[in-house]
């Protein structure tokens, strides 16, 4: 997700523009003497919603039957996630 920092006085002048980039799925960190105090974020979707914007892109095809969830074929027996080991794998190369 993208994130950008605004000031306090920034974001009161142009509340309306920065709320469309948060509906966009942007994070707003909120400043003020250059300290950050607060942030915006956009409300998390449902998986369903987050399916139908994909389609609705093209990204993916989606015949709309309910999504279930399916068991891992591995769990992590060590401290490193197997996301980490595979993307320091592949930065290597």
């Amino acid at each position: 997700m993208d994130e950008y920092e605004i000031s306090l006085t920034e974001l009161r002048k142009r509340l309306g523009l920065n709320l469309s980039y948060v509906e966009d799925g942007m994070i707003i960190r909120i400043t003020k003497h250059g300290k950050v105090i607060g942030r915006i974020i956009p409300e998390r979707k449902i998986l369903e919603e987050r399916m139908v914007d994909l389609v609705k892109q093209g990204v993916i095809h989606w015949g709309g039957k309910p999504l279930t969830l399916w068991n891992p074929i591995a769990r992590n027996i060590g401290p490193a996630l197997l996301s980490d080991l595979i993307y320091d794998e592949r930065r290597r190369t």
